[in-house]
């Protein structure tokens, strides 16, 4: 972990959220709420399944939070979302423009105009928008929340209805100074970048965890099973696992998913992946606590 490009309090409190007497328990409760909400929703995999897409829609969460309501210009716009993605080399203007119409269509979010500038037309969730970025900020807080000695995020979260929108803010402004997970970590890239990948891992981690200990182990876990639970083909994931056997994560003993060896290499990822992951979220939320009383602010 110390050589990877990335901060280095990243690094040093990933390496210390390792050795937290809870750090398991955070990865199984990370894993299942998040299988458990893209399996409840379609949509969610073809919107926020790829790590590209899900920066794109917590840029656009950040930018609805911290909109000053004297500023017409100000909120989630194409343009603007289309400019953060251009920065970082997320995605062309038109995937940008793609995945907004995608959320339209799904019901996600609506556009409006602004009242005082008829010109402008934001983005702004609607209530079943909020409900899903509702049940993804607690897949990330009630994890967090086992790691976070001293604090409890989701009392924060209920007493304080600004305290989310300062947290998407917050992460939205550590990933842009430099804590750019995914980047940092090519061997993810097979499971980051392609539709339904992390839920994938998340599956075969509670697979793995069934047993007790993460420790290498062959689990069961059905292509096509697999497949159906998170509304893609029977081919997209046997080829994703095939990949994972090329890169040395698995050893395939069966043919469907039926016998794969969960080798050491696997598990060293899912868990450093995961470390920094909640070492970026336990930061902004103890941010988002901190600046209490003040609004959101993001820079694009």
């Amino acid at each position: 972990m110390d050589d990877l490009n990335l901060p280095r309090w990243v690094i040093e409190d990933a390496k210390a959220l390792k050795k937290h007497p809870e750090f398991q328990s955070a990865l199984r409760l990370h894993a299942e709420l998040v299988s458990n909400n893209f399996e409840k929703t379609s949509s969610l995999i073809r919107i926020m399944s790829e790590e590209a897409r899900y920066v794109i829609c917590v840029a656009l969460l950040a930018m609805h939070y911290s909109r000053d309501p004297h500023d017409p210009s100000s909120g989630a716009t194409l343009t603007r979302l289309q400019a953060f993605a251009a920065e970082f080399g997320l995605t062309g203007p038109n995937r940008v423009a793609a995945l907004v119409a995608l959320m339209k269509h799904a019901g996600y979010i609506n556009q409006v105009r602004a009242h005082s500038d008829r010109r402008v037309k934001r983005f702004e969730p609607t209530e079943r928008g909020l409900a899903v970025a509702t049940a993804g900020t607690l897949a990330t807080l009630k994890p967090i929340q086992l790691l976070a000695d001293g604090h409890d995020y989701i009392q924060i979260m209920q007493d304080d209805p600004q305290f989310v929108g300062r947290y998407y803010s917050e992460g939205l402004r550590l990933y842009a100074n430099g804590a750019r997970l995914v980047s940092a970590l090519p061997e993810c890239h097979l499971f980051q970048t392609q539709n339904a990948g992390r839920e994938v891992m998340f599956k075969l981690w509670i697979a793995l965890t069934d047993r007790g200990r993460a420790e290498p182990a062959i689990v069961s876990c059905s292509y096509g099973h697999l497949a159906r639970s998170f509304w893609v083909s029977r081919g997209h994931v046997r080829r994703m696992i095939e990949k994972g056997e090329q890169q040395g994560l698995f050893a395939l003993h069966a043919p469907g998913g039926q016998a794969i060896e969960i080798l050491p290499s696997f598990i060293e990822l899912y868990e450093t992946l995961t470390a920094l992951e909640f070492a970026l979220m336990l930061r902004a939320a103890r941010q988002a606590k901190s600046s209490a009383g003040r609004a959101a602010r993001v820079c694009w």
